[in-house]
């Protein structure tokens, strides 16, 4: 941890340093879905608070108002539906912004169509519900991909 002058920072509008996020380490040993078996995709993600900043060893998402939203999408980030769904673009190590573009976006508050409030394994159900999935497609996510708390 490193303590700066915010005054040295050139701070655009869309940048999240004032807000919560969510960081994900930018590099992660497992390549794909299948490698191993289950596989965990990314490495442990967790919640940044405001003026916090970090290195470009990790990739970001979000610029949430509340800690309460940054929590829901934090459980997001980790269900077996969203990193089944970043393993189908990551083909390497690296983890990037374009390997999440199979990743639909969510709406994170308590107006959602989601309970965040749940456990991510109940997550997993409501979005396997949400977006119709086969009991096959079900099956293969629960068997390849590793829980992650």
């Amino acid at each position: 941890f490193r303590c700066i002058d915010k005054g040295l920072i050139n701070i655009s509008v869309d940048n999240n340093l004032n807000s919560y996020k969510i960081i994900i380490p930018s590099s992660y040993g497992n390549i794909a879905i299948g490698k191993p078996i289950p596989s965990r995709i990314m490495g442990t993600p967790e919640v940044l608070g405001p003026n916090t900043g970090f290195t470009q060893t990790f990739i970001s998402f979000g610029c949430f108002k509340t800690k309460a939203e940054a929590d829901a999408a934090l459980k997001y980030v980790k269900t077996k539906f969203t990193r089944t769904l970043l393993g189908i673009l990551k083909v390497t190590q690296h983890n990037h912004s374009k390997c999440w573009r199979c990743v639909p976006v969510q709406n994170f508050t308590a107006n959602g169509d989601i309970d965040w409030t749940q456990s991510i394994s109940d997550i997993d159900q409501q979005l396997y519900r949400k977006y119709k999935l086969s009991k096959k497609e079900i099956d293969f996510i629960e068997k390849m991909i590793a829980p992650m708390d």
